[in-house]
């Protein structure tokens, strides 16, 4: 709307001059506000906009505008109350709705529309700009324009109660220019406006929009702002970089408010996105489907790195995918007939999968990853409900202790055999890093009951030797043991009697008696 938009100040004559006057939304920003956003805001725009040039492997630009980030809790001009006459401040003190007319045909309302002076008639039937202050529902009908103001040219809506359009706007046939700003709007239909045929301008700055579609329009020169509102980029709004008619005038500078991509410009999220959804359909990943997880900054601070993440579950693959999208960083691929994992050190396609769940799968070993930069980098790996029996604990343990990044690794649901060694090399490995393999508490191994065959299962971390391992291993197992305890005693003498030696030479000059009767 041509309704110029401000925070809290005194206006000046040369702000009542140009009010209305404009093709376009402005926003002023003055007084404490305006120092405030020089000190704290300007540097933090300036800092991103070194840091967030237009990225080189996609076409969308990366602008962040300092009045996307100062749009918050706009305010229409008249509604200040630092110009309001005594009468309405003492209407709103007492929360009535409260109306006045200004020549020659401007209607402000402050908490509601007095329908009783519209409908007495006279001056305020000449209303062509109207303009509602401080609206105190939650929803706004635009249906009551038709009855109380039918021809109306401009129209500004306000208030931080604001959240949805009763119904869709009539037909209005002088209506050019619709301002609702600095409310909690967070849904307008694609054919809110449909019925206005002279529209001209559309600002929907400053409310709390997530979503759009398309907007239909019977004009074909609508000129529509969205800024400042906390756009979803997790939403398909792909649309918007196949919109041609500049219509959606300030789309540049619309910034992702959600958690997964906040700070982000919404042309360049979903640009990525784009890009993604195409390379999703490689015939090897074709019955996938693919979705940036993040957006984050590269390390020369030129460009995005798109963090993605693949999910191929219960797809029927037989060997991991020979193809993924450039940055996969996670892959969903359970429930499916793997037997293997080799991709993981052969293909170049998985050197940025960081995240891998294979559970539900016929993996029978992943002795192969021993040594290999993938389980060096890896975050979480997890291989519940597959048929392992037996891992390498020495290589994955050493992997775990040399990757700084590992998250969770889940083991659960395997057929684990209770073998003597490595049932018990198994347990301390679990028990080492209970924090780390998240099921620990879970995973079970067997043993063959000698008399029927039947396997028993029993929780690693809880079984004993005498559970698992024969007399004879038993034996054996304490043998070493106990030959182990007295090499480590001897060899903690012999350091022990060299200390005393050499003390012995530094106190009194000469070997001990003992050595200098040996040969």
């Amino acid at each position: 709307m041509e309704t110029k938009t401000t925070r809290h100040r005194q206006p000046t004559d040369a702000d009542r001059h140009h009010r209305f006057s404009g093709d376009a939304p402005q926003q002023r920003i003055t007084g404490d506000v305006a120092v405030i956003n020089v000190l704290v805001v300007a540097p933090i725009v300036l800092i991103l906009a070194l840091l967030l040039p237009a990225c080189p492997s996609v076409s969308a630009q990366l602008p962040l505008s300092l009045q996307n980030l100062v749009v918050e809790n706009v305010v229409i001009e008249e509604c200040s109350l630092l110009r309001h006459p005594s009468s309405v401040a003492a209407s709103m003190h007492h929360g009535r709705p409260h109306c006045y007319f200004t020549p020659p045909n401007r209607t402000v309302c402050f908490r509601g529309i007095d329908a009783k002076r519209f409908a007495a008639g006279g001056r305020f039937n000449q209303t062509r700009q109207l303009i509602l202050c401080d609206w105190p529902g939650r929803t706004f009908d635009p249906l009551v324009l038709a009855r109380l103001t039918p021809r109306v040219e401009r129209f500004a809506l306000t208030g931080h109660g604001l959240q949805r359009l009763a119904h869709d706007f009539p037909a209005l046939p002088y209506l050019r220019m619709v301002n609702i700003t600095g409310t909690r709007l967070n849904y307008t239909g694609i054919s809110a406006f449909f019925e206005l045929d002279r529209l001209q301008v559309l600002n929907l700055r400053g409310n709390e929009l997530e979503q759009i579609q398309p907007y239909r329009f019977r004009s074909g020169h609508v000129q529509i702002y969205l800024q400042g509102n906390l756009w979803n980029c997790t939403n398909d709004m792909i649309w918007l970089l196949k919109e041609q008619s500049q219509q959606y005038v300030d789309k540049p500078t619309l910034v992702c408010k959600d958690w997964k991509y906040t700070g982000r410009p919404v042309l360049t999220a979903m640009e990525y996105k784009r890009v993604v959804q195409e390379s999703c359909l490689h015939e090897e990943i074709w019955n996938c489907s693919c979705h940036v997880s993040y957006l984050r900054l590269s390390d020369d601070g030129l460009s995005f790195d798109p963090m993605i993440m693949v999910n191929c579950s219960a797809r029927g693959f037989y060997q991991l995918p020979q193809y993924l999208p450039g940055n996969t960083t996670v892959l969903h691929i359970a429930h499916n007939k793997l037997q293997s994992v080799d991709s993981l050190t052969t293909n170049e396609h998985y050197r940025s999968v960081q995240d891998i769940y294979m559970d539900d799968n016929r993996i029978t070993s992943i002795d192969i990853l021993e040594d290999t930069i993938w389980l060096d980098n890896f975050r979480i790996l997890s291989l519940r409900g597959n048929r392992l029996n037996r891992i390498r604990v020495y290589s994955v343990e050493h992997a775990m202790e040399r990757n700084p990044g590992v998250g969770k690794v889940y083991l659960s649901n395997n057929p684990w055999r209770c073998g003597c060694r490595f049932a018990i090399r198994f347990q301390r490995f679990l028990r080492k890093h209970e924090s780390l393999v998240a099921d620990s508490r879970n995973i079970t191994c067997y043993v063959l009951n000698e008399e029927d065959g039947r396997k028993q299962y029993q929780q690693v971390l809880t079984v004993t030797p005498n559970d698992i391992c024969r007399p004879s291993e038993n034996n054996a197992a304490t043998f070493y043991n106990t030959l182990s305890i007295i090499f480590a005693s001897l060899i903690l003498l012999i350091f022990t009697k060299l200390a005393y030696d050499y003390y012995h030479y530094r106190k009194y000059g000469k070997l001990p008696w003992l050595i200098m009767k040996m040969p």
